[in-house]
Parts: C-alpha cells; sequence; structure tokens
C-alpha cells in the first residue's frame, strides 16, 4: 500500500474513534523500514469548543508506557553498569518487602519475575486511600499476601513496577525522574517528556491533553476491591472503607497531573509505573532505542533482543521483558486472549499500552513501529477503546508487508 493510502487509513481510523467518542483527538506515528515515517494527527486535545487541535507536539499522560519507557530501559541500563542482575532477589535491594506477610516466597521474587509480571504480586491496590511516600507504600506492599508462587502465573502488575523504580533509586542513589533526564531523556533528544509537568518549565507551556473530570473510574475500582474484603469478611474492610469515604478525591478535569491516582495522590507523580508525559515526536525519538543501530542512547543488541522477546512460557497473557509480547506464535490459549496490538503482529512483536489510551506496538518482521496517542479517558474513561485499539492495529499492520517480500 502506498504512503497516501496508509495515510488515509489512519485518519479513518482516528475520525472513526472520534465519532464514537471514545476521544476527542489523537496522534499517530509510523515509521516503516527505508522509508519516511507518516505522522496523522486529528481531532482536539479536548472535548471543549475552545480546545486547540492535537499536533505531534501535543502533550499526553502516557500512564503505563512509563513502564517500557523510563522503568525498562533503566533497568537494562543498570544491568550494563553492574549495579544490578535480573536474577536478584528484590528483597536484596528491597529489604523492607521482606518484613512482612510471607517473607519466604517474597525472598523468592526476581527482578525478573517483576518486569515479566510473574512475581506473584497483586495486580492493583488503593494504597493512596492510606498513605504516601516510598517507604510507606514499601510497607503496604511488603503487608500484601502473595496471590500464587513467584514464575507461576501472570498477572499485570502495577504494583511490581513501583518497586522496580524504588529499585532504581536505590541502586543509583538518585530520583527516578532524574535518572530517566539524565540516561534517556536526554540523550535522546526527548525535550518534551518528563514527569510532573505542572512543575517543568519546558512542558508547563505545552497543550497538555486533559483527562477525565474527577477520577470516577479509579474510585469505583476501589469501591469494588473494598466489597471484596467485605464479602470475604476480611477484617481490613473497615479501615478500607473508613479511608475511602474519607478520602479527597479530585473533582474537577485533569490536566497536566498523572491521572493515576497511586502515583498522584500516593508517589507525588513520580512512579516506576505511571507519571510519565510526553509528546508523539518525543515517543519516536524513544523508539530508536528499540529500532536503530545509531540510536544515541545504547543498550546491548542482544540484551534488547532478550527483552523483546517472549519469555513466560505458555502462561497468559504472553509477556516480554516489561513488553507485552504478540499473542501470535504462542498457544491455543494465548492466541484466543490476543494482544493489544491486533492479531496481524508477527511473533516477534512487542508493545505496550497505557490506559490512558497510548501505545506503542513494534513488529521487526514488517519492520514497523506505530505510536499512538489518544486520551480515551476523557471527559470520562471509554470502554469501547480495547476494540478500537485492535481495529486500528489490524487495518494499519495489514498494510505493510514484511520485510523482504515485494
Amino acid at each position: 500500500m502506498d504512503e497516501l493510502a496508509i495515510v488515509e487509513q489512519i485518519e479513518k481510523s482516528l475520525d472513526l474513534g472520534i465519532s464514537q467518542g471514545i476521544f476527542p483527538g489523537g496522534a499517530v506515528w509510523l515509521h516503516r523500514e527505508n522509508k519516511p515515517a507518516i505522522t496523522v494527527c486529528r481531532g482536539k486535545a479536548g472535548s471543549g469548543e475552545q480546545e486547540p487541535l492535537v499536533t505531534e507536539q501535543t502533550l499526553y499522560d502516557l500512564a503505563s508506557l512509563t513502564k517500557v519507557v523510563v522503568t525498562l530501559p533503566m533497568i537494562l541500563l543498570s544491568v550494563q553498569h553492574g549495579k544490578l542482575s535480573l536474577t536478584d532477589s528484590v528483597v536484596t535491594h528491597l529489604p523492607q518487602l521482606g518484613e512482612g506477610q510471607g517473607r519466604a516466597e517474597k525472598e523468592k521474587i526476581k527482578i525478573i519475575h517483576l518486569l515479566t509480571h510473574s512475581s506473584g504480586l497483586p495486580a492493583w491496590r488503593p494504597f493512596f486511600l492510606k498513605g504516601s511516600g516510598k517507604q510507606e507504600y514499601l510497607r503496604m506492599i511488603a503487608e500484601e499476601q502473595m496471590i500464587y508462587k513467584p514464575g507461576e502465573q501472570v498477572v499485570y502488575s502495577d504494583l511490581g513496577f513501583m518497586l522496580l523504580g524504588f529499585i532504581l533509586e536505590e541502586v543509583w542513589q538518585a530520583e527516578l525522574s532524574a535518572l530517566a533526564k539524565q540516561w534517556i531523556f536526554e540523550p535522546s533528544g526527548m525535550t518534551h517528556t518528563g514527569y510532573r509537568p505542572q512543575s517543568h518549565s519546558v512542558l508547563r507551556d505545552c497543550v497538555i491533553a486533559p483527562a477525565e473530570e474527577g477520577t470516577p473510574f479509579e474510585r469505583n475500582m476501589a469501591e469494588q476491591y473494598i466489597w471484596q474484603l467485605e464479602a470475604a469478611e476480611d477484617p481490613r474492610a473497615a479501615g478500607w472503607r473508613a479511608a475511602c469515604e474519607g478520602f479527597a478525591w479530585r473533582q474537577d478535569v485533569i490536566r497536566g497531573d498523572v491521572h493515576d491516582c497511586n502515583a498522584y495522590h500516593g508517589l507525588e507523580g513520580v512512579s516506576g509505573h505511571a507519571g510519565l508525559f510526553s509528546t508523539l515526536t518525543d515517543v519516536a525519538r524513544y523508539m530508536r532505542i528499540w529500532t536503530a543501530e545509531d540510536a544515541p542512547v545504547r543498550i546491548d543488541p542482544l540484551l534488547l533482543s532478550f527483552a523483546a522477546r517472549a519469555q513466560t512460557g505458555a502462561a497468559v497473557p504472553r509477556r516480554a521483558v516489561g513488553w507485552e509480547a504478540s499473542a501470535t506464535g504462542g498457544t491455543l490459549d494465548q492466541i484466543a486472549h490476543g494482544c493489544t496490538g491486533g492479531d496481524l503482529l508477527s511473533e516477534k512483536a512487542f508493545g505496550h499500552t497505557g490506559f490512558t489510551g497510548t501505545s506503542i506496538w513494534s513488529d521487526p518482521v514488517r519492520g514497523a513501529t506505530l505510536i499512538t496517542l489518544t486520551n480515551r479517558v476523557h471527559p470520562i474513561v471509554h470502554t469501547a477503546m480495547n476494540a478500537w485499539r485492535r481495529a486500528h492495529h489490524n487495518q494499519i499492520f495489514s498494510s505493510i508487508k514484511p520485510v523482504g517480500t515485494s
């Protein structure tokens, strides 16, 4: 398919999402091997009449893309610099984790387990209702019961990437935001990327795509967690209920503050699991680390290759190191589960998504990388995003032939 046809396909896909009210606007960057990159922006930054049009410089809350744009490369750089090993026990670097529930099992959690979401830690907890700061979060995670033994299953866990962020700060003796700026953003020319944009002189002047009006979606998540505790007659339920009912939930439209409540309320906007803001242009610059031999940030190519491969066996869903792995090439259960990158990716493809409506998928067999930034959480969280996202990826990747084919 020629470039014009691909541009029209991307425009059509974004326009469909806008017309369905899934998001007010979006920006897409597509790179194909040995061809100029394609950039398409459609719609507005927000739902208001006076909102500006989306451009490649519109600043988006990347949500969980933070995991692969900050935490993953910093862990890999830490391996290169001899500061840690992927096989290290997490308790070696964070001894506080072994001071709570199930010390013997928690000592078996390795860094690679956190990276592949196979640690046995639960997916999410509303810790922000009860405490804030690294030490409080470490204490609360230490008190959590394991939901399975390390390496047995895959459960996507924010808690695991919070711990990875804490580990990075320990081994480098520096704040995570400063590490990311020094080792990733500045060398890559990512001048419009960072945590806490309201306190960042450059980012503060950007057009920032708004998020949800208040946080009713995450409040509902907290309520569901408490209902589960109450149904199980868990003695902790009353404390969580009181904390939830007395909490000062945000009410206004969120713009320039991280949407994720644990990152915002609990960790001052900076975490290994969420908190990063960036633009389409800068995320494209970041992906050179994974796709270009002359990237200014050099991570050993064998380490990059290892990180991009599926590592969790027959577990569902299929995970690489940090990244989500393509379901293609997996078991029938994994294929049936699918992946956020759609159905047409090769078994070598890797990617990730962010809850706010962001995604990266790269397929070496097609020689293509696709970045999509939207704010599907504005003005409310739209649940049709997952179906739109898979169709979006299917339509665009199907237009790109595998490398070496005519």
